[in-house]
């Protein structure tokens, strides 16, 4: 294999990808470029020319050039490199290579094939000589961003989260549909005792990924490591958890919770195995165990595989295998209207161009909100609300929607109800002028740096000037405290009332780093779970939400959507909550 890269090396830096002309070369000048000794360099030289890859005239006497000619073109090339069956580090290589020369748009339908070969899957018919092999259906997405930790308790991103439901369950589940909760690991549940008490049957025969068996001591230790996580806020006023036999619990609280079934229903509370399963903390959220349809096989920086749960107590999973490669300068290569002869099944992304030709793009709007947050742990912050408000009216987010385009979808106004249109801020622009530079921070990822470009030059025009940082998502929540004002996500989850708890209460929010007043928000929510009715919750909510968006602490900019390309032999296709396509109910329709 470094064989073939060495090849694609000297001829896209010295032939430009074209085969049969004379290049002059020396040991030296190859050696430079290879990174290698000169000796290395003719062993390379002498096993090309044996593969008859090149025809070489060697120059006379050291340092004399040597005429190369490259005989196998660029397309042969990628079928040998093709049918050495590449790792991800390989492809990696091959890919930063091209980059690096600055040659993809010279290849880029050839290139484009390799992709689709590496990525493809072709559903051929089936027939007696194949009928074994086309019995296991592996699914291969290409996707563009790391994952990080898998414990659903601390997960925040769609990427995350997405994965998180494909490899745990909850007790109950919340059906957007019918605005409902809906039985999942608990089959029945019934409140008592004002709200203070609640208890939970738990299914019998429901199997961990390791094979084990889920009790309600599972159940016990899923709760009360909340109290060690960012999402501790859930069980703030959980008194006890008491198991009642194998499969019933019970959980008391100090205060009224009558939402305490929407809460469980939120994928932090996601039932893990007693004591992480034998695994470490650490090691348990990179490689976890969980109960749903899919299991973890591998994870790492470059690739997540997933294997069927065969013994899924909902009903086995109809793909066999799911391999996400994450190749991270991906997405730029798909075009629907390219992919014809070798179809990619599923690209999780939004691809500029429509298609009819076999494939089906599915969207779904209102996913999250970008939003800006205030730090009011900064006194010159605090006090000084008319810097607040002009910064607020400074942003047009109509304009911003309109510039930048994907994947922003419409001007927000509010976290709570998604189509309120109506703005508060009068535009103010005259004497705007502040003197400090002041800071705006946010976590790396391409939308959120157009984001934070498009607010700086749209300060500047009003004297407003902003130093803009981006910093590694896994320090984001940290780094947030040096900052004046920090651009972040609102994720939402099934249930609206979970999501905007987990906006104000979540210790991975930037709400409770920078508001100075976190404590009095607690105690207003602690007011809102002992509302009986979930209607008054609401109106309690959107009250705290009036608060904050008012005083120009907390700025909603732009809800988002999502578009996935799904060819249409890929079957049971929907979009979650989060845009993205649960695993489950996939399949191949075969000819």
């Amino acid at each position: 294999m470094k064989l073939i890269e060495h090849y694609f090396h000297l001829f896209a830096k010295y032939s430009q990808f074209v085969a049969f002309q004379e290049v002059k070369l020396t040991r030296s000048e190859i050696s430079k470029e290879l990174q290698c000794s000169e000796r290395t360099v003719t062993n390379i030289l002498n096993k090309m020319a044996d593969k008859k890859w090149i025809n070489r005239n060697k120059g006379e006497g050291r340092g004399n050039a040597t005429t190369i000619i490259f005989l196998v073109t660029i397309e042969e090339m990628f079928d040998y490199f093709e049918d050495q069956s590449p790792d991800y580090d390989e492809i990696i290589r091959l890919i930063s290579l091209f980059e690096n020369n600055d040659l993809y748009n010279e290849i880029e339908q050839v290139f484009y094939g390799m992709i689709l070969k590496l990525f493809g899957l072709k559903v051929d018919n089936v027939t007696k000589e194949n009928e074994n092999k086309n019995d296991y259906e592996h699914l291969k997405i290409p996707y563009f961003r790391i994952y990080n930790s898998l414990d659903p308790a601390v997960v925040e991103r769609e990427s995350e989260r997405h994965i998180v439901e494909q490899i745990f369950n909850t007790l109950v589940t919340y059906s957007k549909e019918s605005e409902s909760i809906v039985p999942s690991i608990s089959h029945y549940w019934e409140e008592n005792n004002e709200g203070k008490e609640w208890t939970f049957y738990i299914r019998k025969g429901v199997n961990f990924h390791n094979n084990k068996n889920l009790t309600s001591k599972d159940i016990k230790f899923s709760f009360e490591r909340l109290g060690n996580t960012p999402s501790k806020w859930i069980i703030r006023h959980l008194k006890s958890i008491s198991c009642i036999g194998s499969h019933v619990i019970r959980f008391e609280f100090s205060q009224s919770m009558y939402n305490w079934d929407i809460l469980i229903s939120s994928p932090k509370c996601s039932i893990v195995p007693e004591d992480y399963g034998g695994k470490t903390k650490e090691i348990f959220a990179e490689v976890p165990i969980g109960t749903g349809p899919f299991m973890i096989e591998k994870h790492d920086e470059t690739l997540l595989n997933l294997k069927v749960h065969p013994t899924y107590f909902k009903g086995r999973a109809y793909l066999d295998e799911i391999t996400i490669f994450i190749l991270p300068t991906i997405e730029k290569y798909f075009n629907a209207n390219k992919m014809k002869r070798e179809p990619l099944f599923y690209i999780p992304f939004s691809l500029e161009k429509d298609s009819d030709d076999g494939y089906n793009h599915v969207r779904r709007n209102h996913l999250s909100t970008k939003y800006l947050m205030w730090n009011m742990n900064k006194k010159t912050i605090r006090i000084n609300h008319l810097l607040r408000r002009r910064v607020s009216s400074m942003i047009n987010k109509d304009n911003m929607v309109r510039d930048l385009g994907y994947p922003r979808f419409k001007k927000a106004n509010s976290f709570i109800d998604q189509e309120n249109d109506d703005s508060s801020n009068s535009w103010i622009y005259q004497d705007t002028k502040y003197d400090e530079s002041l800071t705006l921070m946010t976590y790396e990822l391409t939308p959120n740096e157009d984001d934070i470009n498009w607010i700086q030059t749209e300060l500047t025009k009003y004297g407003i000037k902003l130093d803009i940082i981006q910093v590694p998502y896994s320090s984001f929540i940290e780094m947030s405290k040096q900052a004046d004002l920090v651009l972040s996500g609102f994720l939402s989850e099934n249930s609206r009332e979970v999501s905007v708890y987990n906006l104000f209460l979540s210790e991975s929010s930037v709400f409770s780093e920078l508001y100075n007043l976190e404590e009095k928000v607690y105690k207003f929510c602690d007011k809102v779970m002992r509302e009986k009715r979930q209607e008054k919750r609401f109106e309690l909510l959107k009250q705290l939400e009036e608060k904050l968006i008012d005083q120009d602490i907390i700025i909603p900019l732009y809800t988002t959507f999502q578009k996935a390309l799904i060819h249409k032999k890929l079957m049971g296709i929907s979009l979650s909550s989060i845009g993205l396509v649960p695993f489950d109910r996939l399949f191949f329709r075969k000819n």
